[in-house]
């Protein structure tokens, strides 16, 4: 089972759905989180911080890896592997992508009732160019989507 979050950027102004895979990491792993307008908020350190399309994550290193020691999984803690392996990184693709799906299905759904076979094809192709999208605008879990 995985935890799933909305946290607020720095400036209040924005916000992100966040993934905890396995619930091994706390909410309070994730130490700040800047948006593409207050990024330069942050005071960069690449040994706790990882950079998504303007968007910084820092974390606290040091306790996600006593958390992780805990449940066994060896290996050194590094934002990269905290974001790539979904132990901390967005819900979906970008920070936005919960709202986006939510939309998309709210805008589609009255095709449901009418033709669910193209209700199912608008979906998948409506899905499909955003994640062409957000590989083309550089979005971290994007690019292995």
């Amino acid at each position: 089972m995985c935890r799933n979050e909305r946290r607020f950027c720095r400036c209040g102004r924005n916000s992100a759905f966040l993934l905890f895979r396995d619930n091994l990491l706390y909410p309070e792993i994730l130490l700040n989180l800047y948006c593409p307008l207050c990024q330069d908020r942050a005071l960069w350190d690449e040994a706790i911080m990882l950079r998504d399309c303007g968007w910084i994550l820092e974390y606290d290193i040091p306790g996600a890896q006593a958390l992780l020691r805990q449940q066994g999984l060896k290996g050194p803690a590094t934002p990269e592997f905290l974001f790539d392996e979904g132990y901390l990184s967005w819900q979906g693709l970008s920070p936005g992508d919960q709202e986006m799906n939510a939309a998309l299905h709210r805008r589609l759904a009255p095709l449901i009732e009418q033709d669910l076979a193209r209700y199912l094809e608008a979906m998948k192709g409506e899905w499909l160019r955003h994640v062409a999208e957000l590989k083309a605008a550089g979005w971290r879990k994007a690019q292995s989507a």
